[in-house]
């Protein structure tokens, strides 16, 4: 999951300081793959800020406790979500990978997502008729632990279409 488009499209609700966005990670990631630390988090605010895509909104000091910045979404920061959530769809090679923009799609274009979602379908049929193709001239010299493993790719890809068409018609809904 893209951290910063995680982190923009938090700051596009509102003011936040980087421990209310981990919370916020913890609550909306749903693999276990997807982890951050501290270093993580402060480095890519780090990085958003000298970029212009956030900004420092307030900092606040308690006599016991270390200060704490609220950080804000600029119209710059706004413009490079909208534009990373159009990349990672046309750049779509794994759903997983679309994860952190389908969170934040009411930042977008409907339509332009529409075509980048159809586009994506097609990248993967495509992918599936190569593979299948593929498949038949080799399936027969092929040991059974082959097949297992080609059927779970095959069906895998197959879902992913699928689960295309599903978010394809959620935004289509929500128009």
């Amino acid at each position: 999951m893209s951290l910063q488009i995680f982190i923009l499209g938090v700051l596009s609700s509102g003011h936040h300081h980087p421990y209310d966005i981990k919370k916020m990670f913890k609550q909306n990631v749903l693999d276990d793959n997807s982890k951050i630390n501290d270093g993580t988090l402060y480095y890519n605010f780090e990085v958003m800020l000298k970029k212009g895509y956030i900004e420092k909104i307030e900092v606040i000091r308690d006599d016991n406790r270390p200060e704490k910045t609220t950080y804000g979404i600029t119209p710059f920061g706004k413009e490079h979500l909208q534009q990373e959530i159009y990349a990672i769809f046309k750049n779509f090679t794994r759903v997983d990978s679309l994860y952190s923009a389908v969170l934040f799609l009411k930042h977008v274009d409907p339509k332009k997502l529409e075509f980048l979602i159809e586009e994506a379908q097609e990248k993967l049929e495509n992918k599936i008729k190569r593979d299948q193709a593929f498949w038949e001239t080799v399936r027969d010299e092929t040991p059974p632990a082959v097949h297992l493993i080609h059927d779970h790719a095959s069906s895998q890809m197959k879902v992913d279409l699928q689960w295309l068409e599903k978010l394809k018609q959620l935004i289509l809904e929500q128009q």
